[in-house]
């Protein structure tokens, strides 16, 4: 669900704005306490705008987006307005002193679950009010405690199938099971979100039932990007049933679903503090195209395998091809072509480079995806202008300081004769090249580079491949120029 009003600052009409706010609230099912308390907040919150976002006089435009998606109900109020101080916008929420008590009162009571402010560049600043639909968590429900002493079940058939609605729990538990509290994928424990996601066709999950219907695996095809692929993640094989091949018989299932899709391929995040993972995906044809530089963070734990993690959690990208690729036209700075190349050679897929060109478009367009759990975010750009490169650093600042981002991915169109000169210039203010996503855009693959809090050593990175060692020490040393050139 997504609607949007656009609104006048100089008089609006707060009733009529409420009313709107109440029956959409209506609709998703909150209780009558939360409507009220929301529709109250959103009038006082639209009153402050108009009083405060423009100078006395002039005219100017206030935005009301409301969003429904996977359990996550999200108002946002946006104006192009005065600029202000995010950071100290974003302080005063939990600190004091504010125009709006009745921000921190939503919290307090319950009527909100996160509130954050967000500076949108030339196009100003946003309030977000969230509230999460699905609040009962697996953690607080499962009546069994995370073990991996448990014996081996008996040797039996496996039915390895597409989920069914009625065993979001069971997933739920599952997750819980392997991982403790500590999965990155806060959507995981609550069952009646993983339920939204299966039925709104963001997620599609092949578990591996045992012979007595329980689930004793789980991988899901999960569909984050703009272009034809979708991400294989979600992976879990309980400690009871591994070493009987469940992780390969759901990725061959999950193979055969997006076929049928008709998606470009597939990519997997192989995590290397084991090698399981990075067998699993070599075993069925997929190729390096980079690497996720502390991408999780070092409190997760991998039941029965790796508790007691050194650094953040690295990653090895692995993509599989659904199609025959074709050749692509790209356009990368000098000082990557050659790993470009042996990436795309190791893809099985020709390329031609480009002659490198600035882009004449005043101003670019991104998007910011943002895991608060696992410390983590990633600015996907649509098209370059000539602020993207400001408007990068912006978004970083913020992030880091704001929200406590510790790995920060930046995605850069390959198909733009602009994107060398923005790479080298991001490159001097700390992000490092990591490698490829084909198919990352809708029309094209993209370069991934990488910014880094605290620096990685390489003897935790546990690597199945020559060619993923060849790729961490690229981009380790990466790390290390951009780091010692600023």
């Amino acid at each position: 669900m997504e609607m949007e009003l656009r609104l006048s600052n100089d008089a609006p009409l707060i009733p009529s704005i409420q009313a709107f706010v109440r029956s959409t609230l209506n609709e998703v099912g909150l209780s009558e306490t939360t409507v009220a308390g929301l529709e109250q907040l959103v009038g006082e919150v639209i009153t402050h705008t108009v009083k405060h976002a423009y100078p006395h006089g002039e005219d100017g435009a206030i935005m009301l987006k409301v969003t429904e998606s996977n359990g996550k109900f999200e108002i946002t109020i946006s104006d192009d307005g005065v600029p202000q101080d995010i950071k100290k916008l974003e302080a005063q929420l939990t600190q004091g002193p504010i125009d709006l008590p009745g921000l921190r009162n939503a919290i307090n009571t319950g009527i909100l679950d996160e509130m954050h402010w967000s500076a949108l560049g030339p196009n100003g600043k946003a309030l977000h009010l969230i509230k999460w639909l699905h609040e009962e968590s697996v953690r607080d429900t499962s009546s069994f405690d995370v073990s991996t002493d448990e014996p081996l079940a008996p040797e039996q058939e496996y039915d390895v199938r597409k989920s069914r609605s009625e065993e979001a729990l069971q997933i739920s538990q599952l997750i819980y099971r392997i991982y403790g509290n500590t999965y990155f994928n806060e959507d995981l424990y609550y069952p009646d979100r993983v339920a939204a996601q299966h039925a709104n066709g963001k997620v599609l999950s092949i578990v591996a039932a045992d012979a007595e219907g329980y689930l004793a695996g789980h991988c899901a095809l999960e569909f984050n990007d703009a272009g034809p692929v979708a991400e294989v993640g979600q992976a879990a094989v309980d400690p009871r049933h591994r070493g009987r091949g469940l992780l390969n018989k759901m990725k061959d299932a999950l193979d055969k679903e997006a076929q049928a899709i008709g998606l470009a391929g597939w990519y997997a995040d192989s995590v290397t503090v084991h090698i399981y993972t990075q067998k699993s995906n070599a075993h069925h044809g997929g190729h390096i195209c980079g690497v996720g530089l502390g991408v999780s963070p070092k409190n997760e734990s991998f039941g029965g395998i790796a508790e007691q993690l050194a650094q953040r959690v690295s990653c090895v990208i692995y993509f599989h091809w659904v199609t025959e690729p074709a050749e692509r036209r790209i356009f990368v700075t000098d000082r990557h072509q050659q790993i470009v190349s042996e990436i795309y050679q190791n893809l099985g897929c020709p390329v031609q480079f480009g002659t490198a060109a600035p882009t004449n478009q005043a101003h670019g367009t991104l998007s910011i995806k943002v895991n608060p759990r696992a410390h983590f975010a990633a600015i996907h750009v649509e098209t370059l202008g000539q602020d993207t490169v400001q408007n990068i650093r912006r978004a970083a600042r913020e992030l880091v300081e704001l929200s406590h981002v510790e790995a920060l991915v930046v995605e850069l169109p390959l198909a733009n004769p602009g994107t060398p000169q923005v790479c080298e210039a991001l490159e001097q203010h700390g992000f490092g090249f990591t490698g490829i996503g084909p198919h990352f855009m809708a029309a094209c693959d993209v370069i991934k580079l990488e910014y880094l809090v605290e620096p990685l050593e390489k003897e935790p990175i546990k690597l199945f491949e020559p060619f993923a060692d060849r790729l961490v020490d690229y981009a380790l040393n990466e790390q290390k120029r951009v780091r010692e050139s600023m």
